[in-house]
């Protein structure tokens, strides 16, 4: 006799949910099961997996319901797959990104896989930043800090826009760099440190723009931003010798900062730019991007 009477399949996100109705009187539907399912969700384990594999080998299920007529008795996660594994699987169909997201939820779980039939492995809140490396039926592939990789529901994370993707780019560039010594002409690490255009010059680089080699030329570039309107990613222009131009440049973080390298004997520093020996020697800002 078989231990089940029916079974159905129901959409669910990018898989299914495996409904499966016993048979109370089969010799399999133990009475132990019935006394406490949500405790002893192993019990048909074997069955449910030879079901899933006889019936639907190519159809990814995320959840199966165990029903006896119209009451819900259990209700399991399957990250089954037996197609593939569910690794091979997610593999298989991931589309390689190489970008940074925002999350927008108040709180994020981060899965092992790309549904929410994977376990939670890490949880997000509402402003982080993350890499992004991949996405796949409806799922984002990402890389913590740390170096773990998980998913997380597309809904909940935004993607950096290209101009912020370059923006990203130059400020992680510039902290990469904090300590870096002054070298008068230096434009690479190669040179063992930078002046302060030759710092800005790099930076931009990686981010893939032409930044010309010297200050007061790199302040002729771009489009010009009120002191009022400067953003993260522009650059910010001084005068520090008393030239009346432009003889010094660096990177606005946002939050009243700047990286820049400033002069001999010292490195390349984040320094605040609303003291009133900055603001009274600033020349204008330039955005790039």
């Amino acid at each position: 006799m078989a231990w089940y009477t029916d079974y159905r399949l129901t959409p669910d996100g990018d898989g299914y949910v495996l409904e499966i109705y016993l048979d109370m009187h089969s010799t399999e539907f133990s009475g132990e099961y019935m006394g406490s399912p949500e405790e002893n969700p192993v019990t048909l384990d074997k069955l449910i997996k030879k079901l899933a594999g006889e019936k639907f080998k190519d159809v990814k299920i995320n959840t199966v319901k165990l029903m006896v007529g119209a009451v819900l008795v259990a209700s399991v996660p399957f990250v089954a797959n037996f197609a593939a594994t569910p690794v091979e699987a997610a593999a298989s169909s991931v589309t390689a990104l190489n970008t940074t997201g925002i999350v927008t939820a108040s709180k994020l779980n981060v899965r092992t896989g790309p549904s929410t039939g994977y376990s939670v492995m890490h949880v997000l809140w509402k402003g982080n930043q993350i890499k992004v490396i991949g996405e796949a039926s409806g799922w984002y592939q990402i890389k913590l800090s740390d170096g773990r990789v998980g998913w997380v529901s597309k809904m909940y994370l935004q993607l950096a826009s290209s101009r912020q993707q370059k923006i990203n780019t130059v400020i992680a560039t510039a902290k990469s760099l904090l300590g870096t010594p002054y070298v008068w002409g230096g434009e690479s690490l190669a040179e063992g440190g930078f002046d302060c255009s030759g710092l800005t010059q790099y930076t931009f680089k990686q981010a893939g723009f032409a930044l010309s080699r010297t200050s007061a030329e790199q302040a002729k570039q771009g489009t010009a931003v009120s002191r009022a309107n400067i953003q993260a990613g522009d650059l910010v222009f001084y005068d520090i010798t008393g030239s009346g131009g432009v003889n010094h440049v660096g990177i606005y973080i946002g939050s009243g900062i700047m990286i820049h390298s400033p002069k001999a004997g010292d490195v390349v520093k984040s320094t605040s730019i609303t003291t009133s020996y900055w603001e009274s020697r600033f020349m204008g800002a330039r955005r790039m991007f």
